[in-house]
């Protein structure tokens, strides 16, 4: 009889254990922040606008259709901590002045850090390319900006980036 009785403490010791330990570890866990949402829209600009290139005699204009896909992360507050953008673009540059214009495209990423307050480019983000004369103009490698700044501030560069100068000549 007391063997039976032991053995019913045991179990129910050790259901009781079993119990609390599902319990604790249940409880216990990290709080996850939010999957990531993902967005994707498609910008078209069909009247030529300034993108900010001052060639002195003539600013640059440009039509574009872009597609963008964005991967926004959040921390368990609901604050961004993170965005990666990817973008394909093509479009039209223009001389403000003389309307002489260029076909331009480019595909990039663009993540910004909103807790480092960082974006960076990376890939091809314009580039000019006429069939039978090659690629006349580019802006290709990787960018990283303090954006906490305003003007942001250029944090570090490679590649080549000397775009804004060649469509100047190119366009003038």
């Amino acid at each position: 009889m007391k063997t039976i009785r032991s053995s019913r403490f045991l179990v129910f010791a050790l259901v009781g254990l079993l119990t609390i330990t599902s319990f604790l570890f249940s409880t216990a866990q990290p709080v996850l922040a939010a999957a990531p949402v993902i967005t994707s829209d498609v910008i078209s600009v069909t009247n030529p606008a300034p993108i900010g290139v001052d060639c002195g005699a003539f600013q640059v204009l440009a039509t574009f259709t872009v597609e963008r896909q964005n991967i926004t992360f959040y921390d368990e507050a609901g604050n961004k901590t993170k965005q990666i953008r990817h973008v394909s673009f093509t479009g039209t540059l223009y001389n403000s002045v003389t309307r002489a214009s260029l076909p331009y495209e480019g595909t990039f990423n663009r993540t910004e850090d909103f807790v480092a307050h960082t974006v960076i480019f990376t890939g091809l983000r314009f580039a000019v390319q006429i069939p039978g004369q090659g690629v006349l103009a580019l802006d290709t490698g990787q960018t990283v900006l303090d954006v906490s700044t305003n003007p942001p501030a250029l944090i570090f560069e490679a590649g080549q980036h000397e775009f804004n100068a060649q469509i100047c000549q190119l366009l003038g």
